[in-house]
């Protein structure tokens, strides 16, 4: 008896060790490979395709993918994509993080971003995977320019490869068939933010898909320029772009190519080559014409452009002739004077919008009226406490001889005093979750509204919380760790926040958010057309004069022409309401909208007498740093209806929503008399002679720099309205030159030389045609007499005198 019960129990035992060792091998065995950007080609800062490859050589795996994503230093969250991979099988997941970032940058280490979930990321198990664990990608600087090229044959344009362009030494080109083959065409417009130019050379975007061609279209209405060469197929080959192309063409004609000299002004055009017809569509604007015949012509899609050409961009004989280089950086340069950008330095520690929203907007977003305690009030009640304890308590017990009362009485008291000062300061916290929401709109041309919001949350409870949006609005959430930079090094992204998408838009979930906490999210979004400021305003030797009337829906609070740092006040209108508008101004035309320095910088929770004005100068500094991309005058105003569509699902709170919209203009100039450009009425830039790139900015005044390299030009751009007017310049005056930093000459375009000024101020009156080009450009030449240290000064000031032809 005892053998048999000896053999039973070995044989449980047995069966025991074999079960688990058995379930053990009966798992998923995943092994993911990562493919990233655009060819390869990503950019810090910019949203970019990323493709995973799965391979599971184990059993089934129902879950999630995912994938932590720090979008900036104080932003991320994690990612989850559904995934269904049977024993075998290799399943491919590709996505576009919206903000690339290095995981190694500001001193951390590179931390695992890619986990699976068996059974689902909210209560599955996660189990470890073979291969990539995160990210990787080799950035390249923001100031860097992609053109994606959409071609049959990328040795068709081979001019490209030749040009230099704007802060960069060269185009990077990125071949379109090596994205579809590595990572898939994107279907979200982030997904291409990385580039500048799309050229398309007879290629039939009509074959992409839907998303992605509206993926593509949503890229240039936030401010894309794409490039359409002249086919026989344009309209069909157009796809979603065919109703937006600036020429319609038709038959066929040979245009001589010398012609092309006066608009690229450079030589390399002999012989002739074949143009098609065209006919300008709605709203088109021609850029180059030839006896009447258009060759190249723009339209203004949102807040970036199409260039058409009614010639092939790729064919022979012009395809071969020197020329097409010049004739590439004309046309890419003139794109970006129609659609320019106000990209910020490609330093990987710079900020772009999204690392400027947290600490401008957000800070002061973060700040609501409940944290502020009426100081008076509680110390009051601190008083009426220490009367009615000491002095009252005791009278009242010794008169009644019930003074061993006190025993119980006092602590009573504290705890209902505690009670009523704790009621007070909390009264507007607990019955209901706050949110403020703040966003900054620009009116692009096409009537659509595109920009930046701050949504925060001041909770009532702890636990998570859950906030969707639409398909054109993104979702970066605000990071909550341990780490200095507000990261955590050892708590994954997704543990703190995950995002979901799906058709119908974006989930964020603010998960294990604290009580009384607050929780901020972020994002960009494209709103369609909800109306306009209709402005018809002229200036008249300095007497700005006009109507502006708000064509928008609902009201807007105190509306102002926005001018250099200048606030012309027109007060509130309702909606349909027309001000007349007549002022003084104190120069010749209305500036180009400027920062607006931020007197509450670095708020303070008990600076709440007056959030509502913070929160309108820290939504003026930022617009006028990150969302000043047309360099004019605006119009401005304020309204309480929330336009951004971004909800609280769990819950009711209580809202306090402030948008600001902001509307580039335009006024008629005219001159009876003489005619003063003044330094603030232009453009002006520097940049390094030898790397092209803008020089560092030195804070303080905009004209404050620091000066590291040898030498450096610096572009004066007079303004567009005055260089087609029928003016006269009697005079170009320079001043402020520190002759102890550097020397300076000025460019005479005629001779192509700069020709030495040896002052700290000097006028020239002789000649001014030869030192003006013509789209109105003047340049100085610094050559800078000490580079060790890095000088930092003040570059110099340049004004125009002029007066109307007779």
């Amino acid at each position: 008896m005892w053998k048999k019960f000896i053999v039973f129990v070995l044989l449980l035992m047995a069966s025991l060790v074999v079960i688990p060792t058995t379930t053990a091998f009966a798992a998923p065995e995943l092994k993911a490979s990562v493919k990233v950007g655009l060819d390869g080609k990503a950019k810090y800062g910019k949203g970019t395709p990323v493709t995973v490859t799965i391979e599971n050589t184990g059993t089934a795996f129902s879950g999630d993918m995912v994938i932590d994503m720090d979008y900036t230093y104080s932003m991320g969250s994690g990612q989850a994509f559904p995934l269904e991979i049977g024993a075998g099988e290799t399943k491919t997941v590709s996505f576009v993080n919206e903000k690339m970032n290095d995981n190694g940058n500001y001193g951390l280490q590179s931390r695992k971003s890619i986990f699976f979930y068996e059974g689902g990321w909210q209560k599955g198990k996660e189990i470890e995977h073979k291969g990539s664990r995160n990210i990787p990608a080799a950035l390249q600087s923001a100031d860097n320019k992609f053109a994606v090229q959409f071609t049959d044959n990328v040795d068709r344009l081979t001019a490209l490869k030749k040009v230099r362009y704007g802060n960069s030494s060269t185009l990077v080109l990125v071949d379109a068939a090596k994205i579809e083959e590595k990572t898939k065409f994107p279907e979200e417009a982030i997904g291409w933010e990385a580039a500048n130019f799309v050229i398309i050379d007879e290629y039939p975007l009509a074959d992409l898909s839907a998303k992605q061609q509206q993926a593509l279209l949503g890229w240039v209405r936030t401010g894309g320029i794409l490039v359409m060469g002249g086919s026989d197929n344009s309209q069909a080959e157009a796809g979603v772009f065919a109703e937006y192309l600036p020429l319609k063409l038709h038959g066929q004609k040979e245009i001589d190519a010398s012609h092309l000299v006066d608009w690229v002004v450079s030589g390399g055009f002999e012989g002739t080559f074949t143009s098609y017809e065209a006919e300008l569509t709605a709203d088109a604007k021609p850029l180059f014409e030839v006896e009447g015949d258009v060759l190249v012509a723009y339209k203004k899609l949102g807040d970036g452009v199409i260039l058409q050409t009614s010639f092939s961009v790729g064919d022979a004989p012009l395809v071969e002739m020197e020329g097409m280089t010049g004739f590439w950086n004309t046309l890419l340069a003139t794109g970006e004077r129609i659609a320019p950008t106000n990209s910020p330095s490609s330093n990987y520690y710079s900020d772009g919008p999204m690392d400027a929203i947290a600490y401008s907007v957000g800070s002061v977003n973060e700040l609501f009226p409940s944290f502020r305690v009426s100081a008076p009030i509680i110390l009051g009640i601190i008083i009426l406490y220490m009367i009615l304890i000491i002095p009252v308590l005791y009278f009242i017990l010794k008169k009644k001889d019930k003074r061993e009362y006190t025993w119980w009485i006092i602590p009573a008291f504290a705890v209902v005093t505690s009670i009523a000062i704790f009621a007070y300061g909390a009264k507007d916290r607990i019955a209901r979750a706050q949110i403020q929401h703040t966003a900054m709109l620009n009116v692009a041309s096409d009537g659509s509204l595109t920009g930046y919001y701050a949504e925060s949350l001041l909770t009532n409870k702890s636990g998570n919380f859950t906030f969707t949006t639409q398909p054109e609005t993104t979702l970066f959430a605000a990071n909550r760790g341990d780490d200095i930079f507000g990261g955590s090094s050892s708590i994954p992204v997704h543990k703190r926040t995950m995002l979901e998408k799906d058709a119908t838009g974006s989930t964020v979930h603010l998960r294990n958010t604290g009580y009384w906490d607050v929780a901020t999210i972020y994002g960009q979004t494209t709103v369609e057309k909800v109306g306009t400021f209709e402005s018809q305003l002229k200036v008249v030797d300095k007497q700005l004069t006009g109507a502006v009337t708000n064509d928008f829906s609902f009201a807007l609070t105190d509306v102002v022409i926005w001018s250099g740092v200048e606030q012309i006040a027109l007060g509130d209108l309702g909606p349909g309401e027309t001000v007349q508008v007549n002022e003084t101004l104190k120069t010749s035309t209305l500036l180009p909208r400027r920062t607006i320095f931020n007197s509450y910088m670095i708020p303070q929770a008990g600076q709440t007498d007056d959030l509502m004005k913070m929160r309108k100068e820290s939504m003026l500094t930022f617009s006028g740093e990150h969302m000043n991309k047309a360099g004019q005058p605006a119009i401005i105003g304020y309204t309480d209806t929330q336009i951004v569509p971004i909800e609280l699902v769990n819950g009711k709170p209580t809202i306090s929503s402030l948008t600001m919209i902001a509307q580039s203009i335009e006024a008629d100039v005219l001159f009876t008399n003489a005619v003063t450009v003044e330094p603030e009425m232009m453009t002006m830039s520097v940049v390094s002679e030898t790397t092209l790139i803008d020089a560092d900015r030195a804070g303080g005044p905009t004209t404050d720099y620091f000066f590291n390299d040898s030498a450096y030009l610096q572009n004066w751009q007079i303004p567009e309205k005055l260089i087609n007017m029928n003016l006269i310049w009697t005079s170009l005056e320079v001043s402020k030159v520190q002759k102890q930093l550097y020397e300076v000459s000025i460019l005479n375009i005629q001779t192509g030389e700069y020709e030495l000024q040896d002052a700290s101020k000097f006028t020239l009156t002789d000649r001014l045609d030869d030192y003006i080009t013509s789209d109105g450009t003047i340049v100085l030449r610094l050559v800078v007499k000490n580079t060790q240290q890095g000088s930092g000064g003040r570059a110099p000031e340049l004004k125009l005198n002029g007066e109307v032809s007779k």
